[in-house]
């Protein structure tokens, strides 16, 4: 498998000694490193620097609904990037010829040669179209043994081994069926306990044998300590909410069978073992001999009751049109924030109504300043807003980086407010809250971002965008800790990378090892908004001739 190459699975991405027994160090972020000998592209240097303030995250009870004119962005979007209108893809029926990919990943290149910088890379039940089935002069293609093929729109693949041309193959239909769906969450997602993956449904002996603990501690949910603390807050944690099937036995995995073919293929068996504190991915589960089996993209099986199921996350930015424009401001805190009411005498007095944590507020732009806070008119009539930590105002950027094009997409981004806007040129075109390392802005001169947990400042390019990669401290295969199948990925300046975080939305706060945090519908709008565009059945890319240049990010303080 590929594992990409970041820092930040998220608060806890700390030092871990081991799956029973993790460090207890929640500071201590350790960096991720790919499986595989190829990384994402050197990265760039950094141009700007800033500073900012802590935020308040203190608990508190459930806010109030939102109001006319502002609106909490915790509601399911009614567009094309809802996943409940999406499927998995099947491209091979097109008639076209194709290339697949039958393991973790098959590289593709500017040129029919292999070399350390790939163009892109095609992800294991996934294939895409050939320019003709007739293979191109080329070198170092499997050591001789394999043929060059040019792919559409551009790009070159070596038939190698992780590569197949036959998609009517068991294995094949097989790895097809759990490839990403398309939209904002690709699989569903769970929290392992300590789980078993196995090549096949097990025997009632062989589950003894491999799941001895399970009859001792039953089915319960076991916090891991500080270190995981925020990987845990979207799980459903109830013992009784197991998943449930979601479909009929495949016939390969019938009365204990196995996949013809499968790199997995062994008499016993268990084949790895998923530590407790990662998390699993899947789209397809089943019943069978009393246990629903989680199907993995690997073609792993894992039983549901070993692991607890994450929580579909809802919240969204906003795009900017219509009477949604800036200024306008988003609540951040749990408790929300208070409404202020302008009294006679000039001064502001807070109501008992309050915004709810994710909330956007637009503004009128009149503001005034009393004993040193400053208060921003709404569109609720009377209504005032007081600037804070809890209460970020997100205004026009003075500059686009240098040399922006009148229609170039690019990003514009704080680390101590927690927002973040797309722009257009100078025209911005949407918002949202994002979570930052959790050290917060870093100081001046500092240069190990992963150990202090913060989000390096500067202006970047997007490297490598990939739709998706397990991430791991590990290095090497994972063994210790990992999560699968994170969605999104946009690399900033290796490791940092902007990607979901499927096990948070605490989406305006401090929250990650070094990275940068965004939700499922977010970070997908922005992969689709940023360049360059993944071709049809790639997993990745990197800018190059071919493609345009890649879109920039600026990550300032506040």
């Amino acid at each position: 498998m590929l594992v990409a190459l970041s820092a930040c699975a998220g608060p806890g991405a700390a030092v871990l000694q081991s799956a029973a027994a993790p460090a207890a160090s929640e500071n201590a972020p350790a960096s991720l490193v790919p499986e595989h000998p190829t990384s994402p592209p050197p990265s760039t240097d950094p141009r700007s620097s800033a500073s900012a303030d802590p935020i308040d995250s203190s608990p508190a009870d459930e806010p109030p609904a939102a109001t006319a004119a502002h609106r909490s962005n915790t509601e399911p979007l009614a567009s094309d990037l809802s996943s409940t209108d999406t499927g998995i893809p099947e491209p091979e029926n097109d008639g076209a010829p194709r290339i697949g990919s039958i393991k973790w990943y098959t590289f593709i290149y500017e040129q029919p040669v292999a070399t350390r910088r790939p163009l892109g890379g095609i992800r294991i039940g996934s294939s895409t179209k050939l320019k003709s089935n007739v293979p191109v002069p080329g070198r170092r293609c499997n050591n001789g043994k394999g043929e060059w093929f040019e792919l559409e729109p551009f790009g070159y693949v070596c038939s190698d081994d992780t590569t197949t041309r036959s998609f009517d193959t068991p294995l094949w239909r097989a790895l097809s069926a759990q490839r990403p769906r398309t939209g904002p969450n690709p699989y569903h997602y769970a929290y392992s306990m300590g789980a078993p993956m196995y090549n096949r449904v097990p025997t009632e002996e062989e589950t003894k044998n491999a799941e001895w603990d399970l009859r001792l501690q039953g089915r319960q949910f076991r916090p891991m300590g500080k270190w995981a603390h925020g990987h845990e807050r979207l799980v459903d944690k109830d013992p009784a909410h197991v998943i449930q099937p979601n479909g009929p036995t495949p016939k390969w995995f019938e009365n204990h069978g196995m996949i013809a073919g499968s790199r997995w293929n062994h008499p016993h068996p268990r084949v790895r073992f998923l530590p407790a504190g990662s998390g699993v991915a899947w789209n397809h589960s089943f019943e069978a001999d009393g246990r629903t089996w989680l199907i993995t993209p690997e073609l792993q099986l894992v039983p549901a009751d070993r692991v607890f199921a994450y929580a579909e996350q809802t919240f969204h930015g906003v795009e900017l049109k219509g009477e949604v424009k800036l200024p306008l401001a988003w609540i951040r805190t749990e408790e929300g924030e208070a409404k202020y009411q302008r009294q006679g005498d000039g001064t502001f007095a807070s109501m008992s109504e309050r915004w709810p944590k994710h909330a956007y507020v637009l503004l009128t732009g009149v503001k005034e300043e009393r004993g040193g806070d400053h208060y921003w008119q709404t569109r609720e009539g009377e209504v005032w807003l007081k600037e804070n930590v809890g209460a970020t105002v997100v205004q026009l950027v003075e500059g686009a980086p240098y040399g922006t094009g009148e229609t170039e997409h690019w990003l514009d981004t704080r680390i101590g407010s927690g927002w973040a806007v797309a722009y257009e040129g100078m025209r911005p075109v949407w918002t949202t809250q994002w979570s930052p390392g959790k050290g917060g802005v870093p100081v001046p001169g500092e240069r190990d971002h992963i150990r202090s947990a913060t989000t390096e400042m500067g202006t970047f390019s997007f490297q490598w965008k990939e739709k998706v990669a397990i991430m791991s401290p590990d290095s090497g295969t994972p063994t210790i800790f990992w999560f699968a199948d994170v969605p999104h990925i946009q690399y900033v300046k290796p490791p940092l990378a902007l990607h979901v975080s499927y096990w948070h939305e605490d989406y305006g706060r401090p929250m990650s090892a070094e990275c940068m945090n965004f939700s499922p519908l977010d970070a997908a709008w922005l992969f689709e908004f940023t360049t360059p565009h993944v071709p049809e059945g790639w997993n990745a890319i990197r800018a190059n001739k071919d493609t345009g240049p890649a879109s920039r990010v600026v990550i300032r303080g506040r």
